[in-house]
């Protein structure tokens, strides 16, 4: 972890941190007003409910907000959408979520069968961008940058353990996953979260 973190020194704080907000005594999430692409969520997801919101922050640094959507209709999908608030190489974050994947118990085989399409799923994102990622109700996850497709990845499996990193209860993050579930569970669509 400390070679980690002088690699990436001259951000002022880890890059790991920047893109999950690693919940530690120093961070905290503060509820945020983030609609950015509500409109993108409502036209691939049908009767589509705006949950939790909140936006993370680590040792004072804001590092993006989070919003979660859900469909009302039994596997309808849901939709999380992160608009950053920080400078994030591609690599990096296709590096982390695996990282964070391994964390939540999935295989090394299967992270190495989801090494390239998360490649191709992640841009560069700068202040403001936003990078939103829709479970269809087919179970594939879409991805879009700035509200312009990017790529999908298939499979019920990839969708579960994907939206974990944010909503599963040994999530790196377990005060977002209270402000994104809140007072929302048990809810349709939600099923696979809604538990201690």
């Amino acid at each position: 972890m400390i070679s980690y973190l002088s690699k990436y020194r001259h951000f002022g704080l880890p890059v790991k941190a920047f893109f999950l907000g690693l919940v530690c005594l120093f961070s905290g999430v503060t509820n945020a007003s983030n609609n950015h692409n509500q409109s993108l969520v409502t036209k691939n997801l049908a009767q589509v409910e705006g949950l939790g919101q909140g936006r993370m922050t680590y040792w004072g640094f804001t590092l993006y907000d989070a919003k979660l959507y859900t469909s009302k209709e039994p596997k309808g999908g849901i939709a999380l959408d992160i608009q950053y608030l920080r400078k994030f190489e591609a690599k990096d974050l296709a590096k982390q979520t695996l990282d964070e994947l391994k964390k939540l118990g999935v295989s090394e085989t299967q992270r190495a069968e989801w090494a390239d399409p998360l490649v191709k799923a992640f841009k560069t994102v700068q202040v403001g961008d936003s990078i939103t990622a829709i479970k269809k109700p087919q179970g594939s996850t879409q991805f879009f940058y700035n509200g312009q497709f990017v790529s999908e990845i298939s499979g019920e499996s990839f969708s579960q353990a994907f939206f974990g990193i944010w909503l599963h209860p040994k999530t790196s993050a377990p005060q977002l996953r209270k402000i994104l579930l809140g007072q929302y569970c048990p809810r349709v669509n939600l099923e696979a979260y809604c538990h201690d």
